[in-house]
């Protein structure tokens, strides 16, 4: 197999493992807003778990192979990135998702580097995690980058999505609008989720 088209289908997949995990933390987000003591007991036992720290190992390796494949595929291919907005200039929003995919990385790549200082590096006590994050969101830069990062993870779902598939060889001309429009779909209810819980645990 090619070597750049296996580096597409690793990015391709290493991003399918992301999505999977962001499936889940906004489950837990969700839970968190819905039953707090629960959330507490179930953050706990997480942590506690002996399965918690090669987890976490995996899920770091995919974050490093998934951000250091895209920044070699942007730096890599401008050219034929333009060829391909060229193709989809009608479609405004992907054109726009494609230009600011460098930015949103850096956007989420921040985010998460100071999520885990406030929620993992040190871990708070035990039953304290949500009074944590929301003394956090109470400075108004956090709040502001917190609400960035759900914007950046929209566009940045919006352009991984579509291209994943077409990485993978499952984008087609029969099938392109359909996998756009359910791309665009995935791609609100997560961005727009985690904007809604960030300003409801923020102000709850």
């Amino acid at each position: 197999m090619d070597l750049e088209i296996l580096t597409q289908k690793f990015q391709s997949y290493s991003g399918l493992v992301l999505v999977f995990f962001i499936t889940v933390h906004l489950a837990g987000v969700i839970f968190a807003g819905i039953n707090p003591d629960a959330f507490e007991i179930y953050a706990t036992n997480l942590h506690s778990s002996l399965f918690l720290p090669y987890s976490e190992i995996v899920l770091a390796t995919t974050f490093i192979i998934h951000i250091f494949l895209t920044l070699k595929k942007v730096l890599k291919n401008r050219s034929s990135n333009k060829a391909i907005l060229k193709t989809r200039r009608n479609d405004y929003l992907g054109v726009l998702a494609s230009k600011v995919q460098p930015f949103t990385g850096v956007i989420l790549a921040s985010f998460l580097i100071i999520h885990l200082l406030q929620l993992r590096f040190p871990r708070p006590d035990d039953n304290l995690e949500l009074i944590s994050l929301k003394n956090k969101l109470g400075g108004v830069h956090i709040l502001v980058l917190y609400s960035l990062a759900s914007i950046s993870l929209f566009f940045h779902m919006v352009q991984g999505i579509e291209s994943g598939h077409r990485s993978l060889g499952i984008l087609s001309q029969s099938n392109s609008l359909k996998i756009r429009y359910i791309s665009r779909f995935i791609s609100i209810i997560f961005g727009l989720s985690y904007l809604i819980m960030t300003f409801y645990l923020r102000f709850k």
